[in-house]
């Protein structure tokens, strides 16, 4: 057992190795992409009120939705490297279209190349890496994969208050020198590589969980039957999934409208990584006490905090935003395992975790698209403080819903089991 362990960790090592060059074009990646969905709320309200900012926010995630079908359909069929290598060229363009200067045109073009540029990286990049990673080892490869992502997140933020007292041309240019890196990169990359053994039932059924498009496939009937068969679990995580979704759309586009309008709001930069930050430092933590405690409280406890945490987070953006934002992100993460584990645990058959995981995401793309919206349009009402409260109130509604499947469930034995590998769900765009 202690050689075939070994073994194991040899071959992970040699090949994490030879993927080097695909986790640098992942933390480039999302360095750069990311650092341009954070300059879209501060750029566009230089030409438009803030409620049409959020509308075209919003509006960019419903057309990638709309997309995600045909988008599914071209990766199966012409691979996942070569489409990651054509939507970081039109990111690219989008990057470039800044350089020419700060106009309307030249920020409607960038956006709608942005939308292009993420069609194709969220199911490219968990689809490509799931065709690679042996079986053994295939959990650790999506977890490097989360860090690295997370890496670069926490990079562009960090960036941000200095990139957005620059000129939208060096804006544009530093943007676009990052994803030009990231696009070579993919080029010495291990090409897409298909075997019989990576085609079977187990290895099939776990890509389709990363595949947006999946669950636009199937019939209607189909997925209310696995919905019904597989609640309260499954209703559980869709509504936990769609009310963080609209959280974390509002966090991303109220937080850079204040750097800008904040003297000495370095530190705040750092708060659009925090919410990442968390998950990598207690992922592996929360993971344990979830196999070991009772989920029932880990679910009431962790929706009560994230909802409390996330009301709090707007009345100080110091060292206190850095708190509410780690704490809220602890309370949604220890939900979200322990809700995993009790889907897990009613689906003994496991025939429709694709179907649950692609109506999961759904939800979540339709929480990015709101939450954009809602927060144009509140925040010039209200202000931002109120904005993120406002935001915050689907979280605590959630949580108050989840009080009414517990009543209905008291007397009966909740079966969870241990903790599943479970879909990566972004606290950033993705």
């Amino acid at each position: 057992m202690l050689s075939a362990a070994i073994t194991t960790s040899r071959t992970f090592a040699h090949i994490f190795a030879s993927f080097l060059p695909f986790w640098f074009f992942l933390l480039l990646f999302k360095f750069g992409a990311g650092t341009h969905y954070s300059l879209i709320s501060p750029l566009g309200e230089q030409f438009f009120p803030l409620w049409m900012v959020g509308i075209l926010m919003g509006g960019c995630s419903i057309v990638q939705l709309l997309l995600d079908v045909p988008a599914g359909h071209l990766l199966d069929r012409f691979g996942y490297l070569r489409l990651l290598k054509i939507t970081t060229a039109i990111f690219l363009v989008a990057a470039l279209t800044l350089t020419f200067g700060l106009t309307k045109v030249t920020y409607l073009l960038s956006l709608l190349f942005s939308i292009f540029g993420w069609l194709f990286f969220g199911p490219g990049l968990n689809a490509y890496v799931l065709s690679h990673a042996p079986k053994e080892t295939a959990g650790r490869f999506m977890s490097v994969r989360d860090v690295a992502g997370s890496i670069g997140v926490v990079l562009s933020s960090a960036m941000l208050p200095f990139i957005l007292t620059q000129r939208p041309e060096i804006m544009g240019t530093v943007i676009f020198l990052l994803l030009l890196a990231s696009l070579f990169l993919l080029y010495f990359s291990p090409k897409d590589y298909v075997s019989e053994s990576k085609q079977s039932s187990r290895r099939l059924e776990k890509k389709l969980e990363t595949h947006h498009h999946y669950i636009r496939r199937h019939y209607i009937h189909t997925t209310l039957k696995a919905m019904k068969k597989l609640n309260p679990a499954s209703g559980m995580l869709l509504l936990v999934s769609f009310s963080s979704s609209i959280f974390y759309g509002c966090i991303w586009f109220v937080v850079p409208l204040i750097i800008v309008h904040q003297a000495n709001a370095g530190l705040l930069g750092l708060g659009l990584g925090i919410f990442d930050f968390s998950i990598v430092v207690l992922g592996f933590i929360l993971g344990n006490l979830a196999d070991k405690s009772d989920k029932r409280a880990l679910i009431f406890f962790g929706l009560l905090l994230f909802s409390i945490s996330g009301m709090l987070l707007g009345f100080d953006f110091g060292w206190l935003f850095l708190l509410f934002g780690f704490l809220a992100t602890s309370g949604d993460e220890m939900a979200s395992i322990s809700l995993w584990s009790w889907l897990h645990s009613l689906d003994r058959q496991h025939d429709s975790d694709g179907v649950i995981a692609g109506v999961i995401t759904l939800f979540q793309d339709l929480g990015w698209a709101i939450g954009p919206i809602l927060s144009g349009i509140a925040f010039g009402l209200v202000g931002p403080t109120w904005t993120i409260v406002i935001c915050s109130i689907p979280v605590f509604l959630t949580w108050v819903i989840y009080q009414f499947f517990v009543r209905d469930h008291r007397k009966k034995h909740l079966p969870f089991s241990l903790i599943p590998a479970k879909p990566h769900r972004a606290r950033h765009k993705n």
